[in-house]
């Protein structure tokens, strides 16, 4: 994958990220953020690293493009249902 591919891949996840921000509840104000990352990841290893089902569609820069946005956005929109729905730091005391 070469420099633009990352730069879009990073630009494409952020994008994603926003998009998550600005549609529905968010729970914090940096819940872009976590989608973003996952989102970046899950494009990254969907086109480098699933071998066959990651070389089919248009090819940027060494990025194979549907494989890299099919990930982006299975792993970011996981990351969100799970940012928005698991309670963080609720605790219940026991006797």
């Amino acid at each position: 994958m070469g420099t633009w591919a990352l730069i879009l891949l990073v630009f494409g996840a952020l994008v994603l990220g926003f998009i998550a921000q600005f549609s529905g509840t968010p729970r914090y104000s940096y819940d872009w953020l976590i989608t973003a990352i996952a989102a970046g990841i899950g494009g990254f290893i969907a086109s480098e690293y699933l071998g066959p089902l990651s070389t089919w569609g248009p090819e940027f820069d060494g990025m194979f493009v549907f494989p890299a946005l099919i990930g982006a956005i299975v792993v970011g929109a996981i990351a969100e249902v799970v940012a928005r729905t698991v309670p963080v730091g609720e605790t219940t005391r026991t006797a």
